[in-house]
């Protein structure tokens, strides 16, 4: 299978070159085109009781998308918001991510929901965070630009800008300053990770950008 990522940073998009037999796992939705040798297949993310687990704790979709390829074709995936989306390789290891930024996988990846904490869920990032693991790729997505830091000393991140964190790396939820910079310096609740670790961390923040936008919709 070989995949690039076209149209980055503001407008990337998964293109992807599969031989036959070969299946990815992509969200609901993600699909933007494929070849007619490319055939989906829908069905619960991992079974009817995992796939409500994952809805209601890990925020996915109920329903997942099985592109398998019947002869050598073309597939594209993307993301709802524009940004970027990065390919890793997980070989092995665990990340945990933020709701709806996992877009596809390859066979070998597992998908699962790990307890967050109430430090999170004060934070508005939920109680519980999405896990993947195994041997395989992925693909996540971002708003705005993705940047991957390596946390060694405490970081402040602000909610609503991590995307996806190594399990090694400890978060807390705290007020950004003293009580009148928290209440009317807009930057209100932040995130304290510590390492050692490495974070993903989006450029914009959708709850930031709905903000701002709302003055301008009708009605």
């Amino acid at each position: 299978m070989h995949s690039e990522i076209e149209g980055r940073p503001s407008f990337a998009h998964v293109h992807l070159q599969l031989e036959a037999g070969e299946t990815v796992r992509a969200e609901a939705g993600a699909m933007v085109s494929r070849s007619p040798s490319v055939v989906p297949r829908a069905d619960f993310n991992g079974g009817l009781l995992r796939a409500l687990m994952l809805r209601f704790f890990g925020g996915e979709s109920l329903f997942v998308n099985h592109f398998t390829a019947e002869a050598a074709g073309e597939l594209r995936l993307t993301q709802p918001t524009p940004g970027d989306i990065l390919e890793l390789d997980l070989g092995g290891r665990t990340l945990c991510l933020t709701a709806g930024s996992l877009i596809a996988a390859t066979p070998g990846v597992e998908i699962g929901v790990h307890w967050a904490g109430l430090a999170s869920w004060i934070g508005g990032e939920g109680l519980f965070r999405l896990t993947i693991s195994g041997r395989g790729r992925v693909w996540i997505g971002s708003f705005g630009a993705l940047v991957a830091v390596d946390v060694e000393r405490p970081l402040t991140i602000d909610t609503g800008h991590l995307v996806a964190y190594e399990p090694t790396i400890g978060l807390r939820t705290r007020l950004s300053g003293g009580l009148f910079t928290s209440m009317f310096g807009g930057e209100g609740l932040v995130m304290e990770a510590t390492g050692p670790g490495k974070v993903w961390l989006q450029t914009r923040n959708l709850d930031a950008f709905a903000g701002w936008i709302a003055p301008y919709m009708p009605g």
